[in-house]
């Protein structure tokens, strides 16, 4: 993080903004309705003293709970904070430090007094190798690290460590807390005294911007920051800040997210247009080969670093710079290309995008074991789960619901939320009762646990505590505790090995289920809040290819027809040639229509002359209807099991009052019927003929 603007500021002065900071904290009291009442203390205890009591911060209201915990733990035995440099600025940099960690949430204050290690080898560091320093904003940081881990790996201390993952991602190697507390310290302290406007600045961090703008961001993912400090040439770097300034002010399709990537990508051209940071007009006066040489390097880059994903990066990265250098010279900006854009990118500059518009549902095995599962999972993530499932909801979406979210619309309960991936405001969900029981539990916890401090937004799944302190979960951590569930209950897929989940396989599942049990394309794409039918015909597609699959499979386990007298009898598989089971297949998917007996297949020549008294089972001569099937639907073991039911106290009914004459008949309807269930309980389809081509 840059912060070399402080080599400006005198050390007296710069003194004195570190011991304003130390001279007041603000107290914070939750009061009986949840709100938060905030007192500014002018105080000098935290400036004054170089060891800091654990009783000074039990008496401060936002602390006393988890600092009596700590103290009451036997384990714990460690009750001060002590700052023992021998330079009193470094002292009063590293209190600061301290202060405005504790203070502001980003740590707690139960951890701080466990950092003792780190802080003793930062003063120990400065002492052998700064000695003449008197502060650390006198430090070279880049040179200062190198020496600080080297001087740690001398001293005998591991400066690294594998990050291992719960679900078989690859291990990262990551420096240690100790090894990563110097520059951690130092760019801390540049950035709590950095008082220039915010756009000025090298690094933006979104928390500083939230209190005065509204920007897009996915609330439950990692925020970042913008970074433009490894940008090399100033005039090239302030021209990048302009940009994305009036993007996002101007919210012309830029998210908080968009920044990110676009000063990530800007940064990498500009360096390569730019190696020294002294070219003069580097893009006024950009040439073809300039666009060839940074597409040279990315490539380059992802083959030396074994990634994934090239061509779509690279189809970002073009897009992101024909877009920049496009409203540079839509905006007449004085530094924008001489060339028009069609000389400097060509359209083969762009790699094909491979949309990833596969549809990877989970599989019913996998929901089977997952829910028998469920009650080991992480309890906080168990009601994200079922409503992820039950609603088809993105789980950026799920995861910023909040306690307002439940509504009842003719008696029948909903979900209503603004969708932010599509922008559509007041998205109702019907959901069943078990979702909005869960959905109540949720509302009640956030009204009596949670309050103005640490979930000002009342969202159902927050962090109370922490850097994250009044945001909901982190997609990554829902993700994570599934996967460590699959691993832990050997939770398989239909391959046999471990399932891995994705948390939007549950809403192409949702999506999935619903096509599947007959819901229209236009009402999966209006649960979906789609903004488009395009992703929904991707499910349709899906759907219908598994459709089709299941469908032959159920022909392979047999298929009966009527003969002439109306008994039936089985079609082997092999007697069934694909015209005519293509032309079973369409049928049954364009064509049929339910009715109580079974599912008419006569749609397209009209309206059945026999549907007030429907006698599908003898309309022909006596015989079963040609156009009558029997299994396709769902429904239809019901239906038949209903028959017989009805059937057989009919006819006890007709025995009690004598009428012999009527039970022989319909004890040949009762056995008819009784066969046909059975056969369609077995998984088979009766047809009144085979031959659909006729």
């Amino acid at each position: 993080m840059e912060a070399h603007f402080t080599k400006s500021y005198p050390l007296k002065e710069y003194e004195e903004k570190l011991r304003a900071i130390l001279s007041t904290y603000t107290r914070k009291e939750i009061l009986a309705d949840g709100s938060v009442q905030e007192t500014v203390i002018e105080d000098d205890y935290l400036l004054v003293n170089d060891i800091w009591k654990l009783d000074f911060f039990i008496n401060i209201p936002q602390f006393r709970e988890r600092l009596t915990e700590y103290r009451e733990n036997p384990v714990n035995h460690i009750f001060i904070i002590t700052f023992n440099s021998v330079h009193p600025i470094i002292n009063l940099e590293l209190k600061c430090l301290y202060k405005l960690k504790i203070f502001n949430d980003e740590w707690t204050a139960y951890s701080s007094f466990q950092k003792h290690t780190h802080r003793y080898r930062v003063i120990n560091f400065m002492q052998l190798f700064y000695p003449e320093s008197s502060s650390l904003k006198e430090l070279d940081i880049d040179k200062a690290e190198e020496q600080y881990i080297a001087w740690l790996r001398e001293t005998g201390i591991e400066v690294t460590e594998e990050k291992k993952f719960r679900h078989g991602r690859p291990v990262e190697i990551r420096k240690v807390r100790t090894a990563a507390f110097l520059r951690s310290a130092y760019n801390s302290i540049m950035h709590y005294l950095d008082d220039r406007p915010l756009w000025v600045r090298d690094v933006w961090r979104l928390k500083d911007f939230q209190d005065s703008f509204d920007f897009e961001y996915h609330k439950s993912s990692p925020q970042g920051f913008v970074r433009f400090d490894s940008i090399e040439n100033n005039e090239l770097k302030q021209m990048a800040k302009d940009y994305i300034k009036d993007r996002l002010l101007g919210k012309r399709h830029m998210s908080w997210h968009s920044a990110q990537a676009y000063s990530r990508i800007l940064s990498r051209f500009f360096n390569i247009i730019s190696p020294t940071g002294t070219e003069k007009k580097a893009i006024r006066n950009l040439e073809r080969k300039d666009i060839l040489a940074f597409i040279e390097w990315t490539r380059c880059y992802y083959a030396e670093n074994n990634r994934k994903g090239l061509e779509n990066h690279l189809n970002r990265c073009m897009g992101v710079l024909q877009k920049f250098l496009e409203e540079l010279q839509l905006l007449e900006h004085k530094e924008a290309p001489r060339k028009s854009i069609r000389q400097l990118i060509n359209p083969g500059d762009f790699p094909k995008y491979t949309q990833h518009r596969q549809v990877n549902s989970i599989p019913d095995s996998v929901l089977e074991q997952l829910f028998s599962n469920l009650n080991y999972l992480h309890p906080e993530v168990i009601p994200i789960v079922w409503i992820t499932f039950k609603t088809g909801l993105r789980i950026s979406d799920v995861l910023t619901l909040t306690n307002k979210c439940l509504i009842t619309v003719n008696e029948s309960p909903y979900l209503q939320l603004d969708i932010s991936k599509t922008k559509v405001h007041n998205h109702r969900i019907p959901i069943d009762t078990h979702i909005a029981d869960i959905i109540t539990f949720l509302a009640k916890r956030c009204e009596l646990e949670t309050n103005m401090d640490n979930n000002p937004k009342r969202y159902l799944f927050p962090r109370l505590s922490g850097t994250r302190k009044g945001r909901p979960f982190t997609q990554g951590f829902v993700r994570e505790e599934l996967n460590t569930l699959a691993i832990k209950q050997n939770i398989a897929g239909e391959d046999g090995e471990i399932y891995h989940f994705r948390m939007h396989e549950f809403r192409h599942t949702y999506a999935v289920k619903l096509l599947n049990n007959g819901a229209d394309i236009l009402t999966v794409q209006e649960l979906l809040a789609h903004a488009s039918p395009e992703m929904t015909m991707v499910y349709a597609r899906y759907s219908d290819d598994n459709k089709r699959k299941e469908f032959e499979k159920v022909l392979a386990s047999g298929t009966f027809e009527f003969s002439q007298n109306g008994l039936l009898q089985k079609i082997e598989p092999d007697q069934l040639n694909k015209e005519n089971l293509d032309s079973l297949w369409q049928n049954h998917k364009l064509n049929a229509i339910d009715n109580p007996y079974g599912t008419c297949m006569a749609r397209l020549n009209g309206k059945c002359p026999f549907i007030n008294e429907p006698p599908c089972l003898s309309c022909n001569n006596g015989n079963p209807c040609k156009d009558l099937a029997i299994g396709l639907s769902d429904l239809d073991n019901e239906k038949y099991q209903l028959h017989i039911k009805t059937m057989t106290k009919t006819i006890e009914l007709l025995k009690s009052n004598g009428r012999m004459d009527l039970v022989e008949k319909n004890e040949h309807l009762l056995e008819k019927y009784t066969d046909i269930e059975r056969k369609i309980t077995q998984g088979s389809i009766i047809y009144g003929r085979s031959n659909r081509t006729d």
